[in-house]
């Protein structure tokens, strides 16, 4: 009974900065460590971050992501996924687990993507449940749209929706879950740079603006860098791809709260 609550204590008082979890489902260290720039990216982690960019993607793969916030055991991601091209687009099924048996938030996701000129789009279906000990579990479906542009060869768009259709937690209360809008431009000048700008809205809240930085400094290894506003965070990170394997770190720093780490794993099944 303590345990519970001081982790009561713990979720209400940090929740609102650390937006766990609630809402925000971004997963993949890449785009973590670039600000959680995301919405313009077309890889695999596209299922989660904006389901219009995984069009882009038109590889076979199986992927999986740890994350950790401010070292609570209690604050914990993980997200299995795979992606599998199919009809001209690329199909993808993910799963995102956050929290433990005291708390915890998870959702399993289909979703598919297909290119049509310059843009792809996406939809994603959700099933999601929430569980509380000693308060029951919730259940409720969600809807993600998306889409990424090539405007040129050097500028990309993008835009994404989370909750489209507003699921309801409670309909006692009205709860829902938060409705998440992001829009975005990248500018890539070259193969090996790609610099992003993004801002993220939640419906009555204030808007947040990320910026990252990726830069390829060898063949196989990336570095990347980038911030986010409201609350403030840095980050970096790096990626590593020999071959088939896909391995990347990312390190966000909140001056208040402490660090997030977060460490993705991807193989490429295709021939």
């Amino acid at each position: 009974m303590k345990k519970l609550i001081l982790l009561g204590l713990i979720y209400i008082f940090i929740q609102p900065e650390s937006q766990a979890q609630n809402g925000n489902y971004a997963m993949g260290a890449r785009s973590a460590a670039i600000g959680g720039t995301s919405v313009t990216l077309g890889d695999e982690w596209s299922l989660f971050n904006n389901i219009g960019g995984l069009a882009n993607f038109q590889e076979k793969a199986i992927f999986t992501s740890f994350k950790n916030k401010y070292g609570i055991s209690e604050f914990t991601s993980l997200a299995l996924g795979a992606a599998y091209p199919i009809l001209g687009g690329t199909a993808g099924l993910g799963m995102f687990r956050f929290g433990d048996d005291l708390y915890n938030e998870q959702r399993l996701n289909l979703g598919f993507s297909n290119q049509f000129g310059i843009v792809s789009l996406g939809l994603n279906v959700s099933y999601y449940q929430l569980n509380i000990e000693g308060a029951g579990s919730r259940k409720t479906a969600m809807i993600d749209f998306g889409g990424r542009a090539e405007l040129t060869e050097q500028l990309y768009f993008g835009a994404h929706v989370s909750n489209l259709n507003q699921a309801k937690l409670s309909t006692v209360t009205d709860e829902r879950i938060p409705t998440i809008m992001k829009t975005g431009l990248s500018y890539r000048p070259s193969m090996d740079l790609m610099l992003n700008a993004e801002v993220e809205k939640e419906v009555d809240k204030d808007a947040v603006l990320r910026l990252g930085l990726e830069y390829k400094i060898l063949e196989n290894l990336s570095l990347r860098t980038g911030f986010k506003t409201k609350p403030f965070e840095s980050s970096f990170g790096l990626g590593f791809y020999p071959g088939k394997l896909k391995a990347d770190y990312s390190y966000n720093n909140n001056p208040d709260l402490g660090g997030i780490h977060e460490i993705s794993i991807g193989y490429i099944l295709s021939d």
